[in-house]
């Protein structure tokens, strides 16, 4: 990694991810509608911590947030961007002192967008287009974050339908929690009110619509999933994107994370620690929209909001 600016290029850019579980930040060369990768990293900060029950950011998310926001600015900085942009998603726009948090990047030089959610849903569009085997093809894509889930179907330049839905996995774990090891019923609550939710608000939207059978998979679930599988604790780019896993196997392995506690859980290999107790929504959420959608095939991507965003 460079420690100054000597390397700069017109075509370096980074972009500050700040969702409701986690900060990510993404440095790369765009040119002509092609994001080439140099590096990427995110640090968990559980921002959305309470925000959907209260309304509120609780100020130490705000302060952690902003401090990790800071060093990755200033880690974008080193390795030659000449621009850093930042945009937050569902718990910051949900929140009444949005603004606090504003105010918190402010003081460290970084100016931040809260986007809505139709913006973040067209910004997912955008990033995983940028990848070859998804430019022009038909595409049901999901997003899950720890706030809000993005739908899109989209059809050439074409989108058929768009929807940034308020369920994710911070927000289902404050609003659903379940136990250590959890059980059959607290599994069943969870899955029946993610199908009651979709069948009442996904099922209009995707009515006549004819759906890819292949559904891609962006956010932090689909990457981990892919990990667990494999028995890796990384895999890079080119490896991860060329993956894909039936129905069957996303079903059989969220009954094997459904069956383990949160400390097996967070002994896994290819899972963080601290996703340990979050993953259980995130796949929760992709075989219910599976199987309303029709799907039978998830294909994982790093793509979403930070390359849609560098290219907007």
């Amino acid at each position: 990694m460079s420690n100054s600016g000597k390397y700069q290029t017109q075509n370096r850019r980074a972009i500050i991810d700040v969702g409701s579980n986690s900060v990510k930040l993404l440095i790369a060369e765009v040119n002509d509608g092609v994001v080439e990768s140099l590096a990427h990293e995110g640090e968990q900060t559980r921002l959305g911590r309470g925000v959907f029950e209260t309304g509120k950011l609780e100020q130490e998310a705000i302060k952690q947030t902003a401090f990790v926001a800071g060093q990755f600015a200033e880690k974008a900085r080193r390795f030659g961007a000449v621009e850093v942009k930042a945009v937050a998603t569902s718990a910051a726009r949900e929140a009444r002192n949005g603004m606090d948090l504003i105010e918190a990047f402010r003081d460290i030089n970084l100016s931040l967008t809260i986007i809505e959610g139709e913006k973040e849903a067209e910004l997912v569009l955008r990033g995983v287009r940028s990848y070859p085997d998804f430019h022009s093809v038909p595409l049901t894509i999901v997003d899950v974050g720890g706030g809000s889930t993005e739908l899109l179907i989209a059809e050439g330049g074409d989108v058929r339908a768009q929807s940034s839905f308020p369920i994710g996995t911070v927000r289902l774990l404050e609003q659903l929690p379940v136990s250590d090891l959890p059980t059959a019923p607290e599994r069943t609550k969870i899955i029946d009110y993610l199908d009651n939710f979709f069948k009442e608000h996904l099922d209009l939207k995707i009515a006549n619509i004819p759906l890819p059978k292949t559904l891609v998979g962006a956010g932090g679930t689909p990457v981990f999933l892919s990990c667990i599988f494999k028995e890796v604790e990384y895999l890079p780019a080119e490896e991860l994107e060329v993956l894909s896993f039936t129905l069957d196997e996303v079903q059989s392995l969220n009954d094997r994370l459904w069956m383990m506690n949160l400390e097996q859980r967070r002994n896994l290999t290819g899972l963080p620690a601290n996703r340990a107790d979050v993953i259980l929504f995130g796949i929760a959420i992709f075989e219910v929209i599976m199987v309303r959608c029709g799907a039978n095939e998830l294909r994982p991507t790093l793509r979403g909001v930070r390359h849609g965003a560098l290219l907007g």
